[in-house]
């Protein structure tokens, strides 16, 4: 690599130490809490924001890329809070009440962005649903489930024509619905347009409304991602909203030397990490979000490289399988990897484990540029208290989820064998519950209001708690081997795609009450064609799945796996690779795109049977 040193970070020092106190309670449990205290906060998110729009209204808030031509379109924050002050204007004149429900249908953009911040303004609540929901279902099973659950009044979509089938499918399902868009039209449709809502002349009615915002007013509604159902629609209030952004602050998370933090977005808003995390942060610092029309996945990942030659985030954020991609469009393009550390104050991850390799070259390549480390932290959370651990000193380790955040309480309950994650916290939802669910009490909250996570976790180093936890599995989706040998699946599954690089998108672990551990694979169908050869561009997937220049890199990759998993809780024996894809209106995918270990495996009981029944076979391997 070529080697020229950017001026070091100026404000690498302002982060805090570990800081962690446990005690052990009379059940055995261990109680963790941190020493670090909560800085003064707003009273809520509009609070806040309206706060960053007076004191820096030329600052860009948004950008995005036309349509059109591709060159950026951009916002400031005082044209927002213009907007948004009329939008709310508009829900009021239309007889919205506090606590009205407007779901979101989109992805990450500007118009969702205002119409999001304009709902809470008015006093009511933002839904943001998974776009998967309206775009990849072919029956909007999971859209219609979720816009009754939250008895939604207003529907919003910022493009017409990508969601017409699934605002359709909302109509017939409610045509009480009140239906606004950004840009365009639908036949059949009798929708208001985003720029009508942003014409209306405002009245003292937004101030009064916003006086009446208290904090346990609800602000968002959050989906879970479904990886065990229909997803539940979790209430989230303004008081989770700012515990969560002065949390950042106590930990100097968003001190950027008065500088306003510049930051791509490629996460939808329906996920915590873009819609609590980063949005919020972002307006609390006076910074702009680039919405990124990438993703980290093979196809779509050179749109976020082609966006951090001209963006230079201040924080960047993504699951592992990004670090891996960007790493390898870095290793030997100087301008790029100057443009991507040149503000860079911390890398952060979640989702999954880092890979030890991925965090070695971002580091090297960090020396090679700064001529110093730029830290990675892990985050750890859930839509059902946002973020509850965070790794935020650089540690070596990337199995660390970190610890407890200022005013996060934990609990470490044992649990057959292991010790599952309690959270109690101000920015856990309502003990009220899920929307719309009959669930008990009991089963989502222990006796003393501590959340059940469901996750296992272990001190990384015993004797030194201010070392951290460490993720030890999902308890739900643990099973035995026939042997009584534990397999954890949720570690097991990112080593194995760890293991196997970019040739395999999602992996599903078997074996309850089998003597082995089996596997069902899903390629990464470009990837897999391209090793396949030029013959492979037309062939099913069921051919894919069966040529030896795919299976056999499968194998070499798991054995490589086996070779240093020398445990029965650890080697895979055999693998089904498999051709039908994995079906959203199944609920065999979470919103994360993951897929629902239980779920699959259910639906899938012949391949699962055959996996270990099965005669040997050019899809079947066997190791």
């Amino acid at each position: 690599m070529n080697r020229q040193i950017l001026p070091q970070l100026p404000s690498a020092r302002t982060f805090q130490a570990p800081n962690v106190i446990t005690d052990v309670g009379a059940d055995g449990a261990v109680l963790v809490r941190s020493g670090i205290e909560l800085p003064p906060h707003p009273p809520s998110l509009p609070h806040m924001f309206f706060e960053t729009a007076a004191r820096y209204p030329a600052r860009t808030f948004m950008r995005q890329r036309c349509s059109n031509d591709g060159n950026w379109i951009e916002i400031t924050y005082e044209e927002a809070l213009a907007k948004v002050r009329a939008i709310a204007q508009w829900l009021l004149n239309d007889g919205a009440q506090a606590g009205d429900v407007v779901a979101i249908l989109s992805g990450p953009s500007i118009e969702h962005a205002l119409v999001m911040l304009g709902t809470q303004v008015a006093g009511l609540a933002a839904a943001p649903l998974s776009v998967a929901y309206s775009l990849l279902s072919t029956d909007h099973v999971r859209l219609k489930d979720c816009v009754a659950k939250v008895s939604a009044r207003y529907v919003f979509a910022d493009q017409a024509t990508p969601f017409a089938k699934a605002l359709l499918a909302l109509r017939e399902h409610n045509p009480g619905l009140r239906f606004i868009l950004g840009n365009g039209t639908v036949d059949g449709i009798a929708a208001h347009s985003l720029d009508s809502l942003t014409a209306v002349p405002v009245t003292a009615d937004v101030e009064r409304a916003m006086a009446g915002i208290g904090p346990l007013s609800i602000a968002r509604v959050m989906f879970t991602s479904g990886s065990t159902g229909s997803p539940k629609a979790t209430p989230q209030t303004h008081e989770c909203m700012v515990v969560t952004v002065a949390q950042m602050e106590a930990l100097g998370l968003l001190d950027f030397a008065g500088e306003g933090p510049q930051h791509l977005e490629a996460m939808p808003f329906s996920h915590i990490m873009a819609g609590n995390f980063n949005f919020n942060n972002v307006i609390r610092a006076g910074g702009t979000i680039h919405i990124d029309e990438g993703k980290p996945t093979p196809a779509l990942i050179s749109k976020t490289i082609a966006n951090l030659r001209e963006v230079s985030p201040h924080f960047f954020i993504t699951v592992p399988a990004g670090y891996a991609m960007l790493c390898d469009a870095m290793e030997d393009d100087a301008e790029l990897r100057q443009s991507f550390f040149k503000n860079l104050r911390y890398m952060g991850f979640g989702g999954a484990l880092m890979p030890d390799h991925v965090a070695a070259r971002l580091r090297r390549m960090a020396h090679a540029t700064r001529g110093e480390e730029v830290p990675i932290f892990s985050f750890y959370g859930a839509t059902e208290f946002l973020f509850g651990a965070l790794q935020y000193w650089n540690s070596p380790n990337m199995h660390v989820i970190g610890l407890p955040l200022p005013q996060v309480e934990m609990k470490l309950a044992p649990v057959d064998g292991k010790h599952e994650l309690r959270v109690r916290s101000p920015a856990l939802m309502p003990y009220s519950g899920y929307i719309g669910e009959s669930i008990p009490y009991e089963n989502i909250f222990d006796a003393d209001g501590f959340y059940r996570t469901g996750d296992a976790v272990r001190w990384c180093d015993p004797a030194r708690p201010e070392e951290g936890l460490v993720f030890d599995g999902r308890i739900a989706e643990e099973f035995k081997l026939i042997s009584g040998t534990f397999v954890c699946v949720a570690p097991l599954r990112s080593d194995l795609l760890s293991a196997c690089g970019s040739l395999v998108q999602e992996i599903v672990i078997c074996g309850l009450n089998e003597e082995w551990i089996g596997a069902l694979i899903w390629l990464n169908e470009p990837v897999a064609r391209q090793l396949a050869g030029d013959t492979a561009a037309g062939w099913t997937r069921a051919q894919l799945a069966r040529t030896p220049a795919v299976t056999d890199a499968l194998k070499r990759h798991l054995a490589r796996h086996n070779a240093g998993n020398p445990g029965s809780s650890r080697q895979v024996r055999r693998a089904l690779v498999m051709s039908e894809p994995l079906s959203y209106d199944a609920n065999e995918v979470t919103d994360k795109g993951t897929a629902s270990q239980m779920i699959v495996r259910t639906r899938r009981a012949d391949d699962v049977r055959r996996l270990y029944q099965g005669a040997a076979a050019p899809d079947l391997i066997d190791l």
